[in-house]
C-alpha cells in the first residue's frame, strides 16, 4: 500500500494534463500582454543624405590614381535605415526611439501597427543616451505605460518587442540577465539592463516590457560583433528614459548639470587592488568649475551625493547625468580625517565645458582662495621625453606640478625619486589646461 500511495501522490505531481492546463494559462497571459503592447510599438524608416566615407578613399595614393582631388567629396544620396520606435504619448503623438536611427535623417516615416504610415518630426535628440523624440499627427494612437526600472530583478520576465531586420511586430522573449551594466563604449553615460531576449539590428529604440506589459526600457543594442543576436542585448531603462524624453517634449534637448570633477575607486597602498571602503576618490578636477569652486579638492572622498551612496565610478557619473542645469546638490566629502557637507549648485555642462577649456593654453585662474591644485606654481615640466619615466607615469610636457603626496614639490631630486620609483608609492598632482589631475605612482 505505501508503494502505490507514493505513485499516486507522483502522478498527481506529474500529471501531464495538469501541465497543459498551466502552460495554457501562462500562453494566454502573455498573449493577453502582447496584445497590449504591440500596438504601441513601430517601425522607423529613415532616408538620409551625407558624406561618403571610406578608409580607402582617404587614402591619398587612392584618390592619386582615382583622379579624386583633395577638396572632392563623394556625397551618398538616399540611404535607408530601419528602426524601431514606442509611442508614449497618444494625444501628442510621441514616439520615443533611437537618435543613431534619426539623428541625420532628411526624411523619417513611421508605420504603425495597422499598417498606417505617417511623416514624422524630430522633436529632440539627446547624444549621450542615445535617445529622440520624434512626433506623428495620427488619431487612435496606442500608447505604453510606463513601469519603474528600479523595481527589476535578475531573473525577472522581460519581452523585446520591435523591428529587427524589418520583421515588424516581433516579439522576444527571456529574463532579466543583469541591472547597471556599462563599460560597453557605446553611449556616454551607461546604465544598461541585460537581457537575453533576442535583440538583433532593427530592434534598437523598440519596447523592453515587464510582465504586465509595462515599458522598463528601450532596445539599445547588442554586444555580439557580428551583430547577431547571442543571448546578450541591453536597453536602457525607462527611468532614465523617461526623465529625458520628458525634457526633449519640453524644450528639445536635455540641458545636462556640469559639477566638473571625475572620481576613481579607492586602491589599497599595498597591492593597487580596489578596496571596500566607501567613498569614491575624485581624482580629477576642472578649475573654475561648481566643485572647485565650492571647494572639492583633488583626494577628497565623495561620501555621498544628496545622501546616496554609490558603489562605483560610473553609478556616480550616471547619477551625475541626470541632473539639470542649476541643480543644488549636496556632497558629503571626507578629507583626511574630518568629514563635511559641501553645498553645490551645477552649471550648464556646454557653457561650463567651453569656458574651462580652452585647448592648451588657460587664459583665466581662480581667485586666490582656489585649490593649490588649480593655481599656476611649482615646477613646470618643459620636456617630457617620450618614453621617459615621467611620460610613462601619465606627464606631459607642459604640465604644472603642484603637489607631491598632497604638498608643493621641493626639489627636483624629490621628483626624480618619485618618477624613479625610490620613494614608494605617491600621488602626483598636476594642472594641464584648466583642469587639475591626480596621478597614482605604484
Amino acid at each position: 500500500m505505501l508503494k502505490i500511495s507514493r505513485l499516486l501522490v507522483l502522478a498527481v505531481l506529474f500529471d501531464p494534463f495538469g501541465e497543459a492546463a498551466e502552460a495554457t494559462d501562462i500562453d494566454a497571459g502573455v498573449s493577453a500582454m502582447l496584445e497590449q503592447v504591440q500596438p504601441a510599438v513601430v517601425s522607423i524608416r529613415t532616408v538620409s543624405s551625407g558624406i561618403f566615407r571610406s578608409e580607402l578613399l582617404e587614402d591619398p595614393n587612392v584618390r592619386k590614381v582615382l583622379g579624386l582631388p583633395d577638396e572632392v567629396f563623394i556625397v551618398q544620396t538616399g540611404a535607408t535605415a530601419t528602426g524601431s520606435g514606442v509611442v508614449i504619448d497618444r494625444e501628442g503623438g510621441y514616439i520615443v526611439t533611437s537618435r543613431h536611427l534619426v539623428a541625420d535623417a532628411d526624411d523619417v516615416s513611421v508605420t504603425l501597427a495597422d499598417g498606417r504610415v505617417f511623416q514624422a518630426d524630430r522633436v529632440g535628440e539627446d547624444a549621450p543616451t542615445d535617445l529622440a523624440v520624434v512626433k506623428i499627427n495620427a488619431s487612435k494612437l496606442a500608447a505604453l505605460k510606463w513601469g519603474n526600472s528600479s523595481d527589476l530583478k535578475v531573473g525577472d520576465f522581460v519581452a523585446a518587442v520591435g523591428s529587427p531586420f524589418g520583421l515588424t511586430q516581433t516579439a522576444t522573449f527571456g529574463i532579466v540577465s543583469g541591472l547597471g551594466r556599462s563599460g560597453l563604449g557605446a553611449d556616454e553615460y551607461q546604465d544598461y539592463i541585460q537581457t537575453d531576449a533576442a535583440i538583433n539590428p532593427g530592434n534598437s529604440g523598440g519596447a523592453l516590457v515587464n510582465v504586465s506589459g509595462e515599458l522598463i526600457g528601450i532596445a539599445r543594442g547588442i554586444a555580439a560583433p557580428d551583430q547577431t543576436s547571442t543571448g546578450i542585448g541591453f536597453a536602457i531603462p525607462s527611468n532614465i528614459v523617461a526623465q529625458i524624453v520628458r525634457e526633449l517634449i519640453a524644450h528639445g534637448e536635455f540641458k545636462r548639470g556640469w559639477l566638473g570633477l571625475s572620481v576613481t575607486a579607492a586602491t589599497d597602498a599595498q597591492d593597487g587592488s580596489a578596496t571596500e571602503a566607501p567613498g569614491l576618490i575624485v581624482n580629477e578636477l576642472s578649475c573654475n568649475s561648481p566643485a572647485e569652486r565650492h571647494g572639492v579638492r583633488l583626494g577628497d572622498v565623495i561620501m555621498a551625493l544628496d545622501d546616496r551612496a554609490f558603489p562605483t565610478e560610473s553609478a556616480f557619473r550616471n547619477a551625475i547625468s541626470l541632473l539639470p542645469a542649476n541643480a543644488r546638490i549636496t556632497l558629503d566629502i571626507r578629507r583626511g580625517e574630518a568629514s563635511q557637507k559641501l553645498n553645490v549648485t551645477l552649471s550648464d555642462s556646454a557653457a561650463g565645458r567651453g569656458a574651462s577649456d580652452q585647448g592648451s593654453v588657460v587664459v583665466e585662474f581662480p581667485s586666490a582662495s582656489a585649490s593649490l591644485a588649480c593655481a599656476p606654481s611649482g615646477a613646470v615640466l618643459v620636456d617630457v621625453a617620450l618614453g621617459s619615466a615621467a611620460y610613462s607615469v601619465g606627464l606631459r610636457t607642459g604640465d604644472y606640478l603642484t603637489a607631491i603626496n598632497g604638498k608643493p614639490p621641493v626639489s627636483a631630486d624629490q621628483i626624480g625619486s618619485v618618477l624613479e620609483g625610490t620613494e614608494g608609492g605617491a600621488s602626483i598632482d598636476i594642472l594641464r589646461a584648466g583642469t587639475a589631475y591626480r596621478i597614482d605612482v605604484q
